[in-house]
């Protein structure tokens, strides 16, 4: 009886909280294109308005701030004219549409209550991509010529509730070359996912990059990332509850063997994914959780050498971290 009751209390959580998902496969664009408005008009998803500004000048304009979905599959050409393009050719899952984006990037969630951002999956634009492997014009190679400097480019995400910014943020590097060892350094390539659960309610979230290349106008670095997959949750009372909660891992760096640490608060099931720097999918497991506390061991033992991801995806959430392997 008492299984009975849990299972029901669990199924009623879930049925308190509706997910959308802005995969940008809805709009409508000529082959090779991106989204255009000379009069700076907002775009929209069913969950969420994606700000968007143009700027008239004496050369004709320009996008100057915000988003702008795309089709666009250059992963070659990394000049500053080529702003839409992202590193990937494709968008998440090797969809036709994602949407590019600025810093400083404003969304407005649709409904002004109850509204949680799960997350969103993020990439390298081919411009920002191509501008840190090599330095260009106005920004430095990561590394330096000796390889040594300790070079990062990050996206933090600030939520924000009735115009009162939130204490959280959630963060996601694009770059790190902060590591002793310089096989450890890399610049992402690939899809990844961001969590942003941890802002809690909001009811808009802004975009800020930082990174370590910076001069007198400010980052050098060209400021724009790629995102798909933008995901939101709208609560009604009761807040979803993970099957599996404070999870953990460890070692970190690790040789072998690296361990996920959790509780699980009924019998589930949950996907393990292994992805490389650069974002390709290594490894992929599926695996029965029992109830109760417990560590689940990974072998890495065949990994090589470097920097790798590790996904842990269960009915109610996803759980992400990074790994060393030695």
């Amino acid at each position: 009886m008492k299984k009975t009751i849990t299972l029901l209390f669990v199924i009623l959580m879930n049925l308190t909280k509706a997910q959308s998902v802005a995969t940008f496969e809805n709009f409508s664009l000529p082959v090779d294109s991106f989204y255009y408005s000379s009069s700076s008009a907002d775009f929209q998803t069913s969950n969420a308005v994606f700000e968007y500004e143009w700027a008239t000048s004496t050369f004709g304009g320009y996008w100057s701030k915000g988003f702008s979905y795309t089709n666009k599959t250059d992963s070659s050409n990394g000049g500053y004219q080529n702003l839409y393009n992202c590193i990937a050719y494709k968008g998440y899952n090797n969809s036709n549409y994602y949407a590019t984006a600025q810093a400083n990037g404003i969304i407005k969630l649709k409904t002004s209550t109850d509204n949680v951002v799960d997350g969103f999956y993020i990439n390298n634009t081919t411009y920002a991509y191509k501008s840190m492997k090599s330095g260009d014009m106005f920004a430095k190679k990561f590394g330096g010529a000796s390889g040594n400097d300790p070079d990062w480019f990050k996206v933090t995400v600030k939520g924000y509730y009735n115009g009162t910014m939130k204490t959280d943020s959630a963060e996601f590097y694009l770059a790190d070359y902060r590591f002793s060892n310089n096989a450890l350094d890399y610049i992402v390539k690939g899809w990844q996912w961001v969590n942003c659960s941890n802002l809690g309610v909001v009811d808009s979230i802004q975009f800020f990059m930082y990174s370590s290349d910076n001069g007198s106008f400010g980052m050098n670095t060209p400021a724009f990332f790629s995102m798909d997959n933008f995901t939101t949750s709208k609560t009604v009372g009761i807040n979803e509850m993970s099957l599996i909660q404070n999870v953990k891992l460890f070692p970190n760096p690790a040789n072998e063997t690296i361990y996920l640490e959790f509780n699980a608060s009924q019998f589930t099931d949950c996907t393990i994914n292994i992805y490389g720097a650069t974002g390709n999918l290594i490894k992929s497991k599926n695996i029965e959780i029992n109830t109760g506390n417990q560590v689940l061991p990974i072998d890495i033992s065949e990994l090589n050498s470097g920097f790798y991801f590790i996904e842990m995806i269960e009915s109610a959430t996803q759980h992400n971290f990074k790994i060393i392997k030695n």
